[in-house]
């Protein structure tokens, strides 16, 4: 499972989609064909939106349904086909979609949807994690013993409460006590899982599916188990977790259009990429006071004239008192170095290395934001490397391993 980090929650979405896309397009090119699951609710609006405008071949995508309530028909508007209906599937003709229909014999629709899914193999599964750390309607404990691909489970008061909190139904009373829900063994055996959580209302339930024990008593838990899993979080959602590998990437294409350096956490690891050599110093200050006012602790520069922007921040630094390099004394400090182009790795082995933090950073910097300014050299790798830097790290420590030998 990986944690990927978002600058907002409308950059979770597109980068969520943009992620599905990718999976969905590498199966029909393999296959000719792809299969995906669907998943509703308010944190999945905004992705099915960005997903539904990407140029795939849909007509050769068949979709399941993650889960629906029992008791309720598509015209009903609280139902998951009505929503799919209106925020994707009118958008996109697929090859064939699967819906369940709540309004039908819940036993009679279950041993429909299971002889349907039977041995297909799922490609990429969209879903989210609900407030009490629901994975589709799996509410806690879930029922890890069955295989069956969809079952009939009874929803809990959290999760019903949610459906009212989120404007679908007008009281508890009006929401419907039972679902059909695609069960946890049957989402783990999709070849990759989009997992899209927004929003502070989610955040202890993100900490405790992804940071805590893998427990029934936390369905969503499971998705840590799943090697091709990706969480994307916004700083709302990401707020109570630890320090992580996964930088908020940033891309600009000038310096002076970055709208945001916001991170989520109070201090963060700052990465910079440009040819600084085109950006004038006033506007280099201007960044580094910005950069510094948002809590930037420890910043890495790379790129041509990289030293400019690295004494940008050391004078800013002067200015407010405040000391350049290491030191044990948290708060104070702010870490700075630049790198040449040629040395794109070393930056960003320092870089992200940094973002498990020094022991004097640790109770203060959890979160990292990589910007990226225009297209400096090597832009491809260090976009690749930055998306994946627990990978990075890994492999580069196993070179210098295996040449210290």
């Amino acid at each position: 499972m990986r944690i990927c980090r978002s600058a907002s929650k409308d950059e979770l979405a597109l980068a969520a989609a943009l992620a599905g896309a990718e999976r969905i397009r590498k199966a029909l090119h393999e296959k000719g064909h792809a299969t995906i699951v669907l998943a509703t609710g308010m944190s999945q609006a905004g992705m099915l939106s960005h997903l539904a405008a990407e140029n795939l071949d849909w007509g050769s995508v068949t979709a399941f349904h993650l889960d629906e309530y029992i008791g309720i028909r598509a015209t009903h508007p609280a139902s998951f086909r009505k929503y799919l209906q209106e925020r994707f599937l009118r958008h996109v003709k697929l090859r064939a979609f699967h819906a369940i229909q709540g309004e039908k014999e819940p036993i009679a629709e279950v041993k429909r949807l299971n002889r349907l899914i039977g041995n297909v193999d799922i490609d990429v599964a969209f879903v989210g994690i609900g407030e009490n750390g629901h994975l589709a309607f799996n509410d806690p404990p879930a029922n890890l013993d069955t295989t069956l691909p969809y079952l009939l489970v009874k929803l809990d008061e959290a999760c019903r409460s949610q459906q009212v909190g989120e404007g679908w139904f007008k009281s508890l009373r009006e929401v419907p006590p039972s679902a059909i829900t695609m069960s946890i063994r049957q989402i783990q055996k999709a070849e990759h899982i989009i997992c899209t959580v927004p929003e502070l209302r989610k955040a202890k339930a993100v900490q405790a599916s992804v940071e805590g024990e893998i427990t029934p008593a936390v369905p969503a838990s499971y998705l840590q188990e799943h090697s091709r899993a990706e969480v994307y979080v916004d700083p709302d959602s990401s707020s109570l977790l630890g320090p992580s590998r996964d930088p908020v990437v940033i891309e600009a294409p000038k310096l002076g259009e970055l709208r945001s350096l916001r991170a989520g956490t109070e201090h963060f690891h700052l990465f910079v990429a440009a040819d600084f050599s085109r950006i004038k110093d006033p506007e280099l200050g201007e960044f580094a006071e910005r950069a510094l006012d948002a809590g930037a602790v420890t910043v890495t520069c790379w790129g041509k004239a990289s030293s400019a922007m690295e004494l940008a921040f050391d004078g800013m630094c002067v200015k407010r008192g405040l000391q350049t390099g290491i030191s044990e004394t948290a708060g104070k400090v702010v870490m700075t170095m630049s790198y040449k182009p040629e040395d794109l790795e070393e930056a960003l082995f320092m870089f992200l290395d940094s973002i498990a933090p020094a022991e004097h950073y640790k109770e203060s910097c959890k979160s990292a934001i990589a910007v990226v300014v225009g297209k400096p050299p090597k832009r491809d790798q260090l976009l690749q490397h930055l998306t994946h830097p627990g990978e990075f790290i890994d492999a580069y420590v196993s070179a210098d391993d295996e040449e210290a030998q």
